[in-house]
């Protein structure tokens, strides 16, 4: 199956880059206009599963945690290769009482054109509850019982993304997840993709349920695991356009993954271990875009392992979101001009 979808990709691919061969016109750039939009993202949540490599427990001590933002609200303000975009918690999470509380933080910050785009951001949730929590207590009643829930877990991330397209000619990358660029034929590009990230996952006491410690033999008092990481790899992305308006863009990316990780315990010791992992980027889009006007669906997941010869951990971020915006045409400010003309900019 995975054989099938690689073959189907590269023939549209290659169809894709024949059929337009001897066109010259694909997007358009809107250099003099101060975008801004509104989003709001729904199931948005960091997702970690954990499982203990030391004792065969037949599922008992598998680790399943939710953090949910099921609702964030936020504002998105773009001029012309620069972009910076704010969310925030505007709904509390449904069944507070069996799942726990939970808040949440989202700053991101873009900057780049079609040949390059640089993706800056930092999500911090605080509080996890464990949907796993039947297998290890015999008294959870579905639909009454609370999850096992602690308000002190903490998920920061901390994440440089950079893509290079190398289509950039004919295929532009923002126009499905940014609003300074409008793709007006169908097109798509092989890219690369590097990231640069720190992540800290952390607890009071530890990050397992004192029902299952014990099969996580000397981790069983894990209460912080830091990772710093470099990832690199590639992907391709694809902008279909109809009526020059409507578009979906499907983005797929893979990568080997480096990691210098921190293991510390509640007793004070601490580890240091580097390992060699894959991480994943999905990413989908669909909406409308005018001169004017525009707004989209998208939906992103980020994929990344934290595994050893002692747990496995597997860390993944999912959002969709919906953002509606509007481009307000603007004189070029002197001072930006200049920049403009700079040899930096033109590398954008």
């Amino acid at each position: 199956m995975k054989r099938q979808f690689l073959h189907i990709a590269i023939f549209l691919l290659s169809a894709l880059n024949c059929f337009s061969q001897n066109d010259s016109i694909y997007y358009r750039k809107y250099n003099e206009s101060l975008i801004i939009s509104l989003y709001q993202s729904f199931a948005r949540q960091f997702d970690i599963a954990i499982e203990e490599k030391f004792l065969p427990d037949t599922g008992k001590s598998a680790l399943h945690y939710y953090s949910d933002a099921d609702i964030v609200s936020g504002i998105a303000v773009d001029y012309d290769k620069l972009g910076v975009a704010v969310g925030f918690r505007s709904k509390p999470p449904q069944d507070a009482k069996r799942k726990g509380t939970n808040n949440y933080f989202n700053l991101a910050l873009s900057v780049g054109g079609v040949k390059w785009r640089l993706e800056g951001s930092y999500r911090r949730y605080r509080g996890f509850y464990d949907a796993n929590t039947a297998s290890y207590d015999t008294a959870f009643k579905a639909g009454v019982s609370p999850y096992y829930h602690d308000n002190s877990m903490v998920n920061e991330n901390l994440r440089f993304k950079f893509l290079y397209f190398f289509n950039h000619k004919k295929f532009a990358y923002k126009s499905a997840y940014g609003s300074n660029y409008r793709q007006t034929k169908s097109s798509a590009s092989w890219m690369l993709l590097g990231n640069l990230y720190w992540n800290r996952f952390s607890a009071d006491s530890s990050l397992f349920p004192a029902a299952v410690r014990n099969y996580y033999d000397s981790f069983a008092d894990l209460n912080r695991l830091r990772a710093f990481g470099i990832s690199a790899g590639g992907g391709f992305s694809w902008n279909l356009i109809i009526f020059k308006r409507v578009f979906y863009n499907l983005t797929l990316g893979v990568g080997a993954d480096a990691q210098w990780r921190k293991y510390h315990h509640a007793d004070g010791t601490e580890s240091d271990l580097m390992y060699v992992s894959g991480s994943g980027d999905v990413r989908s889009s669909l909406g409308y875009n005018a001169d004017k006007f525009f707004f989209f669906l998208s939906s992103m997941n980020d994929i990344t392992n934290f595994d050893s010869r002692a747990l496995k951990i597997k860390s993944t971020f999912v959002s969709g979101a919906f953002q509606i915006g509007y481009r307000f045409p603007v004189k070029t400010p002197g001072f930006y001009k200049k920049i403009q003309e700079t040899k930096i900019y033109k590398m954008l």
